[in-house]
């Protein structure tokens, strides 16, 4: 036998990055973005006590209060 036979079969090797492989990590990376900031986003709001959240103004508080710095 000679080398090039070798060559011819030996079974090839298939590349360690594939486009499964691309789209497995890209599902699991997102995944973990979005519980992180989700989990974020909710402690957030869980730290905000509504006794001390200012009152939002109504429409006619912020119209008066345009209407006299004019």
């Amino acid at each position: 036998m000679t080398v090039g036979e070798l060559e011819a079969a030996k079974p090839e090797q298939q590349s360690g990055v594939t486009a499964v492989w691309f789209f497995k990590r890209l599902v699991v990376g997102v995944f973990i973005l979005v519980v992180s900031l989700g989990g974020l986003a909710w402690l957030t709001h869980a730290a905000i006590d509504a006794g001390t959240a200012p009152r939002p103004e109504s429409l006619l508080d912020v119209m008066g209060r345009l209407a006299t710095q004019f």
